[in-house]
């Protein structure tokens, strides 16, 4: 499956250009997308030859708009390697050929998206060499002044340096065509891919299996890999042994079990707290004096039952 580099959604305005950004030329053609890999493939796009096109010192911006629709779309100079004038030939019929400008970029997967332009404003040779010359310019200026930002070697700038002066194309109609390579190609970037995540399901009341129960709560899919065990669902009876969810079962079952014997360390049962306080009394009991005028101690009382009602004195 291709994917469009160079168009925008359709019904998306592109807004005015950057403060700053010159205008270098302006016109009219026909616009195309193409996969330069790919041979003799079909364009993945085209506007006709009403489209307007503007050349500036960052991009070539493209905008066809008519009662029902509005198409746009834009090529950073970040991104052609290749600037090619293709001239078309004097045979009419399916032999005919047509003068074409075109951006060839290095894409994605080893992909070579292309921009063309043809028609309308660049129709003749001489045109699209006057065209293809503000475009090799424009590109050639732009990563010289930004090298630094780009990344471009110095080198790579001293050669670049001397496009910006010439050679110019120069054409003759059923020519073989020029082409220049452009140092300092930044790659198209791919479309962005979405995170995969799990499949939104239904959680069962385990006690209710047996007829069948269940609640309609439905949980937001979560990322798989966040997912803990205590929220994977189980699929069939507690009583079939092949059911999917078994591993998570014997998990939760063996957690519950150690949070039970942990409570049951923590709180020990009524008859232990009974024995430990009736021994703690006990033990009180046998060091008080023996006066029978007073209580058995001081301030205290031997009705166990207070004790045994008192969970914060038992602790």
């Amino acid at each position: 499956m291709f994917h469009q580099h160079f168009l925008s959604t359709t019904g998306v305005d592109l807004g005015p250009l950057d403060a700053g950004e010159r205008v270098l030329w302006q016109g009219r053609c026909a616009v195309a997308e193409y996969a330069f890999d790919e041979a003799s493939s079909l364009p993945r796009w085209t506007l006709p030859e009403e489209t307007e096109v503007v050349v500036t010192d960052r991009r070539v911006r493209y905008t066809y708009a008519d009662d029902t629709t509005l198409s746009s779309g834009e090529l950073f100079w970040l991104w052609p390697q290749h600037l090619r004038v293709q001239p078309g030939n004097r045979d009419t019929g399916r032999n005919a050929t047509v003068t074409q400008i075109q951006l060839v970029c290095t894409g994605p997967d080893g992909s070579y998206p292309a921009l063309v332009f043809a028609g309308g404003s660049v129709t003749s040779v001489g045109e699209a060499d006057r065209l293809a010359n503000v475009m090799r310019q424009a590109i050639a200026r732009f990563r010289v002044e930004n090298a630094n930002e780009i990344g471009v070697p110095a080198v790579q700038s001293r050669m670049l340096s001397r496009l910006v002066i010439g050679p110019e194309f120069n054409n003759y109609v059923g020519g073989k065509g020029q082409t220049v390579n452009l140092l300092g190609a930044v790659p198209v970037p791919g479309p962005e891919t979405a995170p995969v995540y799990a499949e939104a399901t239904t959680s069962y009341d385990e006690s209710g299996y047996d007829n069948h129960a269940y609640d309609d709560t439905v949980y937001e899919a979560e990322p798989v890999y966040e997912q803990p065990v205590s929220a994977v669902p189980t699929s069939a009876g507690m009583g079939y042994p092949g059911r999917p969810g078994a591993a998570a079962d014997a998990i939760r079952a063996e957690q519950a079990m150690r949070a039970e014997q942990d409570s049951r360390y923590a709180e020990p049962d009524l008859a232990s707290r009974a024995a430990t306080l009736a021994a703690r009394v006990a033990s009180l009991l046998s060091d008080a004096p023996d006066n029978p005028d007073r209580g058995l101690l001081d301030g205290q009382s031997n009705n166990l039952s207070a004790y045994l009602n008192s969970r914060d004195q038992n602790r």
